[in-house]
Order: C-alpha cells, then sequence, then structure tokens
C-alpha cells in the first residue's frame, strides 16, 4: 500500500508542479501585456500605445490560445483523460505552427508601429520574435517527438512555453538603464529555476531534457543579447522585414 501510495503522491505533485508553472506563466503574460492589450484603455500605460490592428488580435488570440491549452492539458493529464490529452496534442502543434507564422508577421509589423518596450529600438527589439520562434518551434517540435515519452515531453512543452514570457517580461517596468532589455531577457530566464528545482526534488537530479532545454534557452538568449543591438543585426533584421513586410 505504502509504495503504491508514494507514486500517486509523485504525479498528484507533478501534475499541481506543472498545472501551476502553466498558470504563473499565464498571469505572467497578462501583467505584461495588460496596459497595451488586455486591459487597454482602462490602466495607464505609461507611455503612448499604437493603433491596434487585426494582426495583433490574432497575435493575442493564438497565443493566449495556447497558454490556455497547455494549462487545460495538464488538467486532463491530472483527471486521467489520456485520450482527450492526445487528441488535444494534434491541435498543439497546428496552433504552435501558426503561432510561429503569426509571431513572425507580427515582429514585422512591430517595427513599423515601433511598439516594442520603451527605450528599446524596434529593429533591436525585432530580435526577440524573429530569434525566439525558431526555438520555440524546434522545442515544440522535440516534445511531440517524445510524446511517448511523458517526462521528456512534459519538460519540452514547459520550457517552450516559458520562452514566451521575454515579450511579456519586457514591457513590465524596468530600471531605466541602457541595458533595460537585457535585464528583462534575464529575468524572464529565471523561470527556468522552478523546473531545475523540481527536478533535484524530485530526482536527486537534472533529468536530461531539462539539461539540453535550458541549455538551449541559454544558448538562444545569449546570443539575442550578443547581436541585437549590433549594426549587423540592425543591417539583417531591416532587410528580413524589407523582404517579409
Amino acid at each position: 500500500m505504502a509504495t503504491r501510495a508514494r507514486p500517486a503522491i509523485r504525479l498528484t505533485r507533478e501534475r499541481i508542479f506543472y498545472g501551476g508553472m502553466g498558470l504563473t506563466i499565464l498571469l505572467l503574460v497578462f501583467a505584461g501585456f495588460a496596459p497595451s492589450y488586455f486591459l487597454r484603455g482602462t490602466i495607464v500605460s505609461g507611455r503612448p500605445l499604437t493603433p491596434m490592428t487585426p494582426l495583433i488580435h490574432i497575435h493575442g488570440l493564438v497565443f493566449t490560445a495556447w497558454l490556455l491549452l497547455f494549462i487545460a492539458q495538464a488538467a486532463l493529464i491530472s483527471g486521467r483523460q489520456h485520450r482527450l490529452h492526445m487528441r488535444l496534442g494534434t491541435i498543439s502543434m497546428a496552433l504552435a505552427a501558426a503561432m510561429v507564422v503569426v509571431g513572425v508577421m507580427t515582429a514585422v509589423q512591430q517595427v513599423g508601429r515601433g511598439s516594442g518596450p520603451p527605450g528599446i529600438p524596434p529593429l533591436t527589439w525585432a530580435a526577440v520574435p524573429l530569434i525566439d520562434m525558431p526555438v520555440f518551434a524546434g522545442l515544440v517540435a522535440a516534445g511531440y517527438r517524445f510524446r511517448r515519452d511523458p517526462q521528456t515531453h512534459k519538460r519540452l512543452m514547459l520550457l517552450a512555453t516559458i520562452l514566451m514570457l521575454q515579450p511579456a517580461i519586457g514591457r513590465m517596468p524596468m530600471p531605466s538603464t541602457p541595458l533595460a532589455g537585457e535585464t528583462g531577457t534575464l529575468v524572464a530566464f529565471l523561470m527556468v529555476l522552478p523546473l531545475i528545482g523540481w527536478d533535484l526534488f524530485q530526482r536527486g537530479r537534472l533529468h536530461k531534457a531539462t539539461m539540453i532545454g535550458v541549455a538551449v534557452l541559454a544558448a538562444e538568449q545569449l546570443f539575442r543579447m550578443a547581436v541585437w543591438r549590433t549594426d549587423a543585426w540592425q543591417s539583417f533584421a531591416g532587410w528580413l522585414v524589407g523582404v517579409l513586410g
């Protein structure tokens, strides 16, 4: 009885952890985009707001849908609704593909709108979606590839979802310094710490998917911070926006 009880307790804690992480990310995204999107016009934004476009609404819809779906998937596993979880997994892949396309299109549009965080030039900020989206797609694809390995699958999907935090954190009040954008990136990256702590608490060591996924996120964000203010990136981003726009 005790042997059976311990795995049940572990699974319950695991579902609470992943569901809680999804809810935390959703709340942070809501807080970051509340002045400019979710509660637009009802709270003070602290800076001029650019006009909304249909693409911005589509962007908000698909990215919010991903967060809600992530939470729902954790709840379905908790309720032992494995078949529905797997069916929604197929929808998740289609949604992820739409997010990549819409994310890139919105990045191109935001350069013209100048809608990034205050103090960060539009072409500099464009590095966030333009570099993040391929990494997001890779993590989601890997998560789908390992869907039959629950421990690997759920870690990769969580890390892909954490990657979405950078735009929201970047819009939160930060100290007014020349490196405010880099500060926001580092704050967003700190969301990997609960997963690392979870692994150490539950397993006594990091899961392979955690090590690889965190390394990928760290490398991607370090690369982005290293290039996004350079003349080379500004030229490349300007060229890419011209081609895609």
